[in-house]
């Protein structure tokens, strides 16, 4: 039953299981929780993204057994531990509207996360692991968070 549990949150609750580009469909399957996080106080949106990481850690090995390879593309709770570490991330530095923020969001992180710029390359080559699967996903969240947030400092809407 654990190990059901487990493959379950590696692959999104099935959002990662598409043909086609199971991380951008994994990262939709986010949207509902990032959404209903926007709402929550700060310190409750880090312990989300806490909460996230730590289900990414207790359950990519197991998605991982199951698929046949450690960071196989529909494991993607790693997605939704990135895109959330990108929204409420934003949601804490910017004042747009939770629309405009959630797409922001979204594509920056799509973008960072298949595109793989350093240091995002360098996480998932260098950290093993679980850790690994998921470093490249926070780092690219972190990067739409540092780049989107000072730019909105910068040129605010």
């Amino acid at each position: 039953m654990k190990s059901t549990l487990q493959y379950w949150v590696a692959v999104g609750f099935g959002s990662g299981l598409t043909a086609r580009a199971p991380g951008t469909f994994g990262t939709l399957g986010a949207l509902p929780l990032v959404w209903w996080g926007l709402s929550w106080s700060f310190p409750l949106q880090m312990l989300g993204i806490v909460a996230l990481c730590l289900l990414a850690r207790w359950s990519i090995p197991e998605g991982g057994r199951r698929l046949g390879e450690p960071d196989h593309g529909s494991i993607v709770i790693d997605e939704w531990a990135g895109f959330a570490l990108a929204a409420w991330g934003l949601d804490n530095w910017v004042g747009w509207p939770v629309w405009s923020l959630l797409a922001v969001a979204f594509v920056g992180f799509r973008i960072f996360d298949i595109a793989k710029p350093w240091p995002v390359s360098w996480a998932e080559r260098s950290i093993p692991g679980p850790w690994g699967v998921l470093a490249d996903d926070l780092v690219a969240g972190l990067y739409v968070l540092l780049l989107v947030g000072l730019s909105a400092m910068i040129w605010p809407l």
